[in-house]
């Protein structure tokens, strides 16, 4: 082949690898591949990543440094820059023992409550359509407590009778505030300890009770992430009998050399993204700047090049979930859905096996339609949603299977 036609090929072959890295990398995936939202992180974010968590913007320390005094400017920015993008928004996070206003730690009891509720309250009338709220973080291994760490466990109740009152409480009053927004806890050393397991799921266990929690939230930092692949698959599993879906919501993992970074990204990412309890990933940092650059975790060179860890991540995140990875049967090989894409909102559904239900979820996992139906082969639906890739599953009288619908 000539030179010239050589050049031409190259040339498409490029325009066709910048084309698919116009968008992010889990786009029309089944599940979200996010990252944090700082500074440092924010130059080609939305050509990789389509989930948005603040790193240190929204944690009340940075907020409210100053008491009556709020610093929103960061923490608007990652809120418009999740909508403006059509991108899952994740809060973090209301009640820590880290990064809190230092001004409360000698107020009365009773006054710090009152603060508690001002500073929820606040959050809620700012940030009324967010997805996902983290209200307590690493409830574990960093509660509200002594000096440096809030100091406000008590006026939450304290430990109480079962031990953990003062986290019942605040998704309580979460609940109360954030009626549409999906309620998280979060904690790391979850997947590599069996004991901190058992005690994070006891903890999950008396919210669900009070139907206080929506999504149980594992942080992957490399530090936690170093045991047995099959240990931490346990840990996953553990955690997944709660019925609850499962967010990996801080994930790094570090890379002396671009093959130890890789081997282990190979290792560690589909545990978490191939488990069926997981509704998606999000890393925390992938550029210099990030907390873990030390220990040189990001995955772009300072001279903008991928490293290899990114650019096998942006090839396997890219694909299609198997449904047998989700938990969903596969067994209905002629069931057909058209036209998909869907233009006029009018599809159609035909299934060898007969259709009982259909139900449709938006990619940040809230249900949008639900259609219940007498027992039929063939369904005909009106929708009207907004443009864009969704999870259909069709339950038929014994077994059900998901299907990708797009509608422009």
């Amino acid at each position: 082949m000539s030179k010239r036609g050589l050049l031409l090929i190259g040339l498409v072959v490029m325009g066709l690898m910048a084309e698919s890295q116009e968008k992010p990398i889990a786009d029309g995936v089944e599940k979200f591949l996010g990252n944090v939202y700082s500074s440092s992180q924010l130059s080609g974010y939305e050509t990789y990543w389509n989930q948005v968590t603040p790193e240190n913007a929204g944690k009340w320390g940075s907020v409210e440094r100053t008491r009556d005094s709020y610093n929103w400017t960061t923490m608007d920015a990652a809120y418009n820059f999740a909508k403006e993008n059509n991108f899952v928004f994740r809060y973090h996070v209301l009640i820590w023992g880290n990064q809190q206003p230092s001004w409360i730690e000698d107020l009365p009891v009773e006054e710090q409550l009152e603060e508690i509720t001002e500073w929820m309250d606040a959050v809620a009338e700012r940030y009324p359509d967010m997805d996902y709220l983290e209200v307590v973080n690493e409830p574990i291994n960093d509660p509200p407590t002594g000096a440096g760490n809030g100091n406000y466990m008590d006026a939450l109740g304290g430990r109480g009778a079962t031990g953990y009152d003062w986290i019942v409480t605040a998704f309580t009053m979460a609940r109360e505030r954030f009626p549409n927004a999906k309620l998280v806890i979060n904690e790391y050393n979850i997947v590599s300890s069996s004991s901190n397991a058992n005690k994070y799921k006891k903890i999950i266990e008396l919210l669900q009770a009070d139907d206080l929690i929506d999504v149980v939230g594992v942080q992957a930092h490399a530090f936690s992430t170093t045991g047995s692949s099959s240990a931490i698959t346990d840990q996953l599993d553990k955690l997944g009998d709660t019925g609850l879906p499962i967010m990996v919501t801080e994930m790094d993992i570090d890379g002396a050399t671009d093959q130890v970074q890789l081997d282990e990204y190979k290792r560690i990412f589909p545990l978490f993204w191939e488990h069926e309890s997981v509704i998606g990933v999000t890393l925390w940092g992938w550029r210099s700047g990030m907390w873990r650059t030390a220990q040189k975790a990001y995955l772009v060179n300072t001279d903008g090049t991928e490293r290899p860890a990114l650019e096998w991540l942006r090839a396997y995140a890219s694909q299609p979930i198997d449904n047998t990875v989700l938990g969903w049967e596969d067994d209905y090989s002629n069931l057909q859905l058209f036209p998909n894409p869907l233009v006029n909102g009018q599809l159609t559904i035909r299934s060898p096996e007969l259709i009982r239900q259909v139900t449709l979820y938006d990619l940040s996992g809230h249900q949008v339609a639900d259609f219940s139906h007498d027992m039929s082969r063939e369904v005909n639906l009106t929708l009207d949603l907004s443009s864009g890739i969704y999870l259909m599953k069709v339950q038929g009288s014994a077994k059900s299977e998901s299907r990708r619908l797009v509608i422009k």
